[in-house]
C-alpha cells in the first residue's frame, strides 16, 4: 500500500498553523507541521515532499532562507513552496521568493477552497509523478505491465493535460532519438519558442554547448535505467541562456517523459551566496576574523572556517557546545568574557567589543579581539547571538615591541645633554625632552607640546628657521645653525639648532627632529677670546703702532725746530711761512688721533656691536695700517689687489679686521720660518687682493712662506690647535677666524704646499 504523500506547513505562529491544519486536515496527505525553520530542517530531513507552505515573516530563519536549505540537497527533487504572505507580495518579494524556488504565492486571510484547489493541484501532480516513477521502474520488468501502463497513461492524457498545461514547471515527450512528441505551455515559457515550433525541434536543439556533454550523459542513463536528472544550461529563443532542472522518466521504448524546472534564478542567487561566501571566507582568512552564531533555541554554536583556524581545532571534531569553545579560553579569561556576554543581554542586545586570551592545543597563547551582538525573537525572548573574533596576537606583540622601543627612544631622548624636539610638518612640536623643557623654561608639557614652534622664534629669525626647515625637507639634514629663540618667560637665548628630516619607509617626510642647544656661555666666551685675540695682536703690533706714532711726532718736532729757528734768527716770523708750518704739525697730530682711535676701536669689545654694512677694502686697509710698519721693517713685501667695484657686506668691521690681522700675521710668520730655514731666501712676498665672484666676495691673502702639512690642514681650524713653536702662538687665532667668517655667512678654504707656500680663501655671501 502507497503512503500518503508529506505535506510541509510552517508557521511561527500557532493559530496560522492551527488554521491550516483544520484547512488541509482531511486531505490525503500527511502533514508535518513546524513552528521554525529549524524545526522544519529537522522533520522534513530524509521525507520526500510534495509541497511545503512557507510563512514568509519568520525569526531566526525566514521563509526565503528555509525555502534555499530545504532544496539545498535534495539535487533535482526539487520540493514545490508556496509562500504564505500576511501583505501583497510586491515586485522584489516575488523575485526573492522565486529565486527562492517558490511556485506561488497566498495572501493571507487564507480562502480555505482556494488553498484546497491549490494543495490538491500539486498533491495530484505529486502522486501522479509518484506514480510515473513507479511505474517507469515496473516497464524494465513488465513488458506486458508496460503496454497496459501506456494504454492507461494515454487514458489518463487528456484527464490530467489541464494539469500539466497549467503546471509551473515545463513539461516535455520526447521519442528515442530527443525529438519533441509534446510540450506544456511552461515549456514554452521556459524556451521561449512556440509549441509548434519545439515539435519541430530535439531536447539537443535546446541545449548550450556548454551542457552538451551533460545532455548526452542525461540521455544515455535515462536509457540505460529508466530515470535520469540533470542541471542543464538551456537556449532561449530570446538569445538568453537559462538553467533548467532536468528530472526525466523512460515511458516506453520510444517515449521519455521530461520535466523541465526554470531554475535560473536560483543558479545565479546560489552562485552570488557560494561566491559572497566564498569572498567572507577568503576576507576573514586574510583578516583572521571567525564569526560563530550560537542558536539559543537548540544550544548550538556554529563556527566558520576561519573560527576553526583561530582557535586550532577539528571542524569535525567540534560538538557544537559552547562548553567545548569556553575551554580553549584562558583561564583568567573565562569570566570576564561571560561578564561581556551577559551585560550585552542585560543591555537589551547591545554590541560590546573585548578582548580575551586562548591557549590552543600547542599550548601557544593567543591575543583575541571580540564583538557579539544579540539577536530577539518577536516575544522579545533571546533567539540569537552572533560574534565575531580577530586574531590580534601580531598587532598585540607589535604593541609590545613599540612600547619597549618607545621606552628605549625615550631614555635615549632625556639622555641627550641637548634639547629635542620632534614638529611636525605644519611646525607644530609633538614631543620635547627634559632638557628642552629647562632650555625653555617650561613647566608642564602643555606648555610646549600642542604649540607651533614659530612662536619662539623672534619675527626677525622668522626667515632663518623657514629656511632651515626647507633645506631639511630638501637635503635632509642642516647642521648648526646660530639663530636667537625665545623662551616661554619671553626672554631672548642664543641657540644653535641642527635639524633631521623624518621619513617613512617609502620616503615621504613625516616630521622633524630638532636639536636645540643654548650656546649663550659658548657665545660670551668666545667674545672674551675673540677680543683677548685682539688685545694679542695688538701686543705684537704695539712695536710698529709705535713706530707710526713715532713718525709724525719726529716730524712736528722737526716742524717745530724749524720754527723756532727762524724766529731766532730774525726775531720775528712771517705768517705765511706760520701757517704753512702749523697745517703740518695739525696733520700730523690728527694722523697721530687717528691711529689711536683706530687702535681705540679695535681693541674695544664689540658686544654690542650693531651690524651695518661696510666696505671691505677700506676694512681691509685699516688693517694693513697697523702692521704695515712690520712688514717693512722684516723686509716682507706686502702686495694689495683690491677691486673697488666690489660692494659692501654686512657684518662687524672690526670682526672682520681682526680676521685680517690674524690672516697677515699667521703669513708674516710663516715666511719668516721660511727664510729661516732657508737662510739665503730672501724674497719675502705677502699677497692680499680681493674681488667678486657670482653673488660672493673673495679675499685671499697668498704667502710663499713655509706652507702647512696636509694633516695639519685638516686640524687647524680647531680650537687650541697649533703648528707653531710652543710660546708663540696660542691655537685660537684660526679658531676665531672660522668663527667670525661662519657668523658672516661665509666660509674658508686653505690649500698650502711647502713650494709655493698657502693660499687662504675667505667667501663670502653678499647678502641682498
Amino acid at each position: 500500500m502507497n503512503s500518503l504523500p508529506n505535506l510541509l506547513i510552517v508557521d511561527d505562529n500557532d493559530a496560522n498553523l492551527t488554521l491550516l491544519e483544520n484547512i488541509l486536515g482531511k486531505l490525503p496527505a500527511n502533514l508535518i507541521k513546524a513552528s521554525s525553520g529549524f524545526e522544519a530542517l529537522n522533520k522534513s530531513n530524509g521525507h520526500e515532499i510534495a509541497l511545503a507552505l512557507l510563512d514568509v515573516q519568520m525569526p531566526g530563519m525566514n521563509g526565503f532562507e528555509l525555502a534555499v536549505k530545504i532544496n539545498e540537497n535534495r539535487g533535482n527533487n526539487i520540493v514545490p513552496i508556496i509562500f504564505v504572505t500576511a501583505t501583497y507580495a510586491n515586485e522584489l518579494d516575488v523575485t526573492q521568493g522565486y529565486a527562492s524556488g517558490a511556485v506561488d504565492y497566498i495572501v493571507k486571510p487564507i480562502n480555505p477552497h482556494f488553498l484546497l484547489s491549490k494543495v490538491n493541484t500539486f498533491l495530484d501532480l505529486f502522486n501522479h509523478k509518484q506514480t510515473i516513477v513507479r511505474e517507469s521502474i515496473l516497464l524494465e520488468k513488465n513488458a506486458g505491465y508496460l503496454i497496459s501502463l501506456n494504454t492507461a497513461l494515454k487514458a489518463s492524457e487528456e484527464r490530467y493535460r489541464s494539469y500539466i498545461d497549467n503546471a509551473p514547471d515545463g513539461v516535455f515527450i520526447t521519442d528515442e532519438t530527443g525529438r519533441f512528441i509534446e510540450a506544456n505551455i511552461a515549456g514554452c515559457r521556459i524556451t521561449g519558442f512556440s509549441k509548434e515550433e519545439l515539435l519541430s525541434m530535439s531536447f539537443s536543439d535546446l541545449l548550450h554547448e556548454e551542457s552538451m556533454n551533460g545532455g548526452i550523459e542525461l540521455f544515455k542513463t535515462l536509457i540505460e535505467t529508466g530515470v535520469a536528472t540533470a542541471d542543464l544550461l538551456l537556449r532561449h529563443k530570446g538569445g538568453a541562456n537559462r538553467w533548467g532542472a532536468i528530472e526525466s522518466v523512460k515511458l516506453s521504448e520510444t517515449r521519455f517523459l521530461v520535466f523541465t524546472k526554470d531554475i535560473t534564478k536560483r543558479r545565479l542567487a546560489e552562485d552570488l551566496l557560494k561566491e559572497s561566501e566564498a569572498n567572507l571566507a577568503m576576507a576573514q582568512q586574510i583578516a583572521h576574523i571567525g564569526s560563530w552564531h550560537w542558536d539559543v533555541n537548540i544550544k548550538l554554536i556554529r563556527l566558520s572556517r576561519e573560527m576553526f583556524s583561530i582557535f586550532n581545532i577539528n571542524a569535525e571534531a567540534f560538538d557544537g557546545k559552547s562548553e567545548s569553545l569556553l575551554k580553549l579560553l584562558h583561564p583568567d579569561d573565562i569570566e570576564p568574557t561571560l561578564n561581556c556576554i551577559n551585560e550585552s543581554i542585560s543591555a537589551g542586545g547591545l554590541s560590546l567589543t573585548f578582548e580575551f586570551r586562548i591557549i590552543r592545543k600547542d599550548l601557544s597563547t593567543h591575543y583575541l579581539l571580540g564583538n557579539v551582538r544579540m539577536e530577539y525573537n518577536e516575544g522579545g525572548k533571546l533567539s540569537n547571538i552572533f560574534g565575531i573574533v580577530q586574531d590580534i596576537s601580531e598587532r598585540k606583540l607589535a604593541e609590545q615591541s613599540l612600547k619597549i622601543s618607545e621606552e628605549k627612544y625615550r631614555t635615549m631622548l632625556n639622555a641627550s645633554p641637548d634639547g629635542i624636539l620632534l614638529i611636525d610638518l605644519q611646525g607644530t612640536i609633538t614631543e620635547v625632552s627634559e632638557i628642552g623643557f629647562e632650555i625653555f623654561d617650561a613647566d608642564q608639557r602643555n606648555d610646549l607640546v600642542g604649540k607651533n614652534f614659530h612662536q619662539f622664534i623672534p619675527s626677525d629669525e622668522r626667515n632663518v628657521i623657514k629656511d632651515i626647515f626647507d633645506k631639511t625637507v630638501s637635503e635632509g639634514l642642516v647642521q648648526n645653525v646660530e639663530l636667537k629663540i625665545r623662551k616661554k618667560s619671553q626672554s631672548i637665548f642664543q641657540g644653535e639648532i641642527s635639524s633631521t628630516l623624518i621619513q617613512a619607509p617609502d620616503g615621504e617626510p613625516l616630521s622633524f627632529m630638532i636639536i636645540i642647544r643654548d650656546i649663550s656661555q659658548r657665545k660670551k666666551i668666545q667674545t672674551k677670546q675673540i677680543h683677548a685675540d685682539r688685545m694679542a695682536n695688538l701686543g705684537e703690533m704695539a712695536s710698529g703702532i709705535a713706530h707710526e706714532i713715532n713718525q709724525p711726532l719726529n716730524i712736528i718736532s722737526m716742524v717745530m725746530d724749524k720754527i723756532l729757528f727762524e724766529a731766532d734768527k730774525t726775531n720775528t716770523i712771517n705768517i705765511e711761512f706760520l701757517k704753512t708750518k702749523s697745517d703740518k704739525i695739525f696733520d700730523n697730530i690728527t694722523r697721530i688721533r687717528n691711529i689711536i682711535d683706530h687702535v681705540r676701536a679695535f681693541s674695544r669689545s664689540d658686544g654690542n656691536y650693531v651690524l651695518t654694512g661696510f666696505n671691505i677694502n677700506s676694512s681691509i686697509e685699516n688693517a694693513i695700517s697697523m702692521i704695515m710698519e712690520q712688514f717693512k721693517h722684516l723686509d716682507i713685501n706686502l702686495k694689495t689687489h683690491l677691486d673697488p667695484q666690489i660692494p659692501q657686506i654686512i657684518g662687524n668691521t672690526i670682526k672682520f679686521e681682526q680676521v685680517i690681522v690674524n690672516l697677515l700675521t699667521n703669513a708674516k710668520d710663516a715666511v719668516l720660518d721660511r727664510r729661516n730655514k732657508q737662510n739665503d731666501y730672501n724674497d719675502l712676498k705677502v699677497e692680499i687682493r680681493t674681488y667678486q665672484e657670482n653673488q660672493s666676495i673673495i679675499v685671499e691673502i697668498i704667502d710663499n712662506g713655509i706652507g702647512i702639512h696636509n694633516d695639519d690642514i685638516r686640524n687647524i681650524m680647531l680650537p687650541f690647535y697649533t703648528t707653531k713653536e710652543e710660546g708663540k702662538g696660542t691655537g685660537l687665532g684660526l679658531s676665531i677666524c672660522y668663527q667670525i667668517i661662519k657668523e658672516m655667512n661665509g666660509t674658508i678654504d686653505i690649500s698650502s704646499d711647502s713650494i709655493n707656500g698657502t693660499k687662504i680663501k675667505l667667501v663670502l655671501n653678499i647678502k641682498k
